[in-house]
């Protein structure tokens, strides 16, 4: 087989609830590297003799556990985590954290160093359930960053609300429908509801949704559904 000259990555959504991840560095590149994990609910430990302000208070809150003290090979907690981020401001520390990672079998990522890195965080857009990974693998953060403030613009902050509200739709829909294909045909149709328009104008608020879901519960037939595409046109203008 012949050597790849350009890495490919493979996009994964990785869920990490409760998993320990362990963070070499205490300035900003490590703070923002701990802010991600934060949302992503991982069990973080910090190795670093000094950290900024803001680690501290996650520290003080529970959120990261810190260790101050200096990057060693050998540490146990390198060897139990599932995620290693060398994040200090020196290259010969980092690269140590990542060869050590690497002789364990342990998936590590290098600050500014993609190409030795075995994975890359990538630019990220979250409105609720949506999640938008951009990735350029490595070329250029700058314009993943780009590209990722235009979809902010597209997918604002409206689609949390939309999708929570498509998911319990489809829940009640699941549990009200029986025949499976009467159900695809129904979650096709939801996506040409106008439910997203009337998120974004401010008028579907809590008493809507109420409606809505006892329309669907009342009639959840192929017709019912019809009947409730016409409702939602002319309550949403």
């Amino acid at each position: 087989m012949k050597e790849r000259r350009n890495k490919s990555y493979y996009p994964l959504m990785l869920d990490i609830i409760g998993k320990p991840c362990v963070i070499i560095g205490g300035g900003a590149v490590a703070q923002r590297k701990a802010e991600s994990l934060i949302e992503a609910g991982a069990r973080i430990t910090l190795i670093s003799p000094a950290c900024t302000e803001q680690l501290e208070e996650w520290a003080r809150v529970g959120h990261v556990t810190i260790l101050k003290k200096q990057y060693q090979a050998g540490m146990p907690e390198l060897r139990e985590a599932l995620l290693i981020f060398a994040a200090t401001n020196q290259a010969e520390i980092n690269a140590a954290v990542r060869l050590e990672a690497e002789s364990m079998g342990k998936l590590v990522t290098v600050a500014d160093d993609s190409e030795r890195s075995g994975f890359i965080v990538p630019a990220v857009v979250r409105r609720g359930k949506l999640v938008i990974s951009v990735s350029t693998a490595g070329a250029s953060p700058a314009v993943a960053k780009r590209v990722r403030h235009e979809l902010e613009k597209t997918y604002g902050e409206e689609y949390e609300v939309y999708l929570e509200l498509l998911h319990e739709l489809r829940v009640l829909i699941k549990e009200k429908v029986r025949d499976t294909v009467d159900r695809q045909v129904i979650y096709k149709s939801m996506l040409e509801w106008e439910l997203l328009g009337w998120i974004r104008s401010g008028g579907f608020v809590s008493s809507t949704k109420r409606e809505l879901m006892e329309h669907i519960a009342a009639d959840p037939t192929l017709a019912g559904m019809k009947q409730l595409d016409k409702w939602i046109r002319e309550h949403s203008q």
